[in-house]
């Protein structure tokens, strides 16, 4: 486990100077730059086919986009469906998906699965992200097993080396707080409640321009003392919204 969370440091650090803005090239006769995210907004600008421009941020169906030149102005998702992307393809409504995430910074979910091989566990997460590849992440979850129940809480550094991808995968390393609560019947048990270490990996799938469905494999490992470690793993998938 620690080699595990030695490797994830060095990969994010790697990944956080690794964000590039998306570039597309105009498929179009030309493409119309406004001053502003709306077509009440005049023209002030065109840039012909064939030139590449960069797409910088997203308000509602409006991007805003910079030329080979320097300008930088607003343009509409429909002319902007109609670029290429740099491999020479159209942009899809997959790629729009993509880049709705790509422009929201707040994200919630739930998701369920199984906690110690058999236990079902059920978590609720809340992220922000402060780049494409870099975001924090806190998680509250509650697994009830035979013998006894818990509760993870705790927040973690999540990295998507690939976060334009249809599939894209994510890494994420933490640290928060495990409680274990043996069942009233058990004679004699403790309860547990001790700081914890998790590292997981994972991937999520874009459903719509709001929704995604995400699937992940953790692994918690609670520090009972000085020399006892415990690890539990959790395999779960779920769904989340972004704003």
């Amino acid at each position: 486990m620690p080699r595990l969370l030695l490797v994830l440091l060095i990969f994010f650090g790697a990944v956080a100077h690794a964000e590039t803005a998306e570039r597309t090239q105009v498929a179009d006769p030309y493409i119309e730059f406004h001053t502003g995210p709306g077509r009440g907004y005049p023209i002030f600008h065109v840039v012909e086919r064939g030139q590449w421009i960069e797409i910088l941020k997203r308000h509602t169906d409006w991007f805003k986009v910079r030329s080979e030149q320097g300008k930088e102005g607003w343009v509409s998702r429909a002319q902007l469906e109609r670029t290429l992307t740099e491999a020479g393809a159209e942009k899809t409504f997959r790629d729009v998906l993509v880049e709705d995430y790509l422009a929201r910074r707040i994200e919630f979910g739930f998701s369920y699965g199984t906690f110690n091989r058999s236990d079902p566990i059920m978590t609720g997460f809340a992220g922000y992200r402060f780049t494409e590849n870099l975001g924090l992440e806190l998680s509250v979850g509650q697994s009830s097993g035979e013998f006894s129940s818990t509760r993870l809480i705790y927040a973690s550094v999540v990295s998507q080396p690939a976060p334009d991808w249809v599939v894209s995968p994510y890494l994420s390393i933490g640290l928060g707080q495990f409680r274990n609560t043996p069942k009233s019947s058990l004679v004699g048990a403790i309860e547990t409640n001790v700081d914890m270490a998790t590292a997981a990996i994972g991937a999520r799938y874009f459903l719509t321009r709001r929704f995604f469905v995400r699937a992940d494999l953790r692994d918690h490992v609670a520090l009972v003392n000085t020399n006892r470690t415990e690890s539990y793993l959790e395999w779960s998938a779920g769904i989340g919204f972004f704003f």
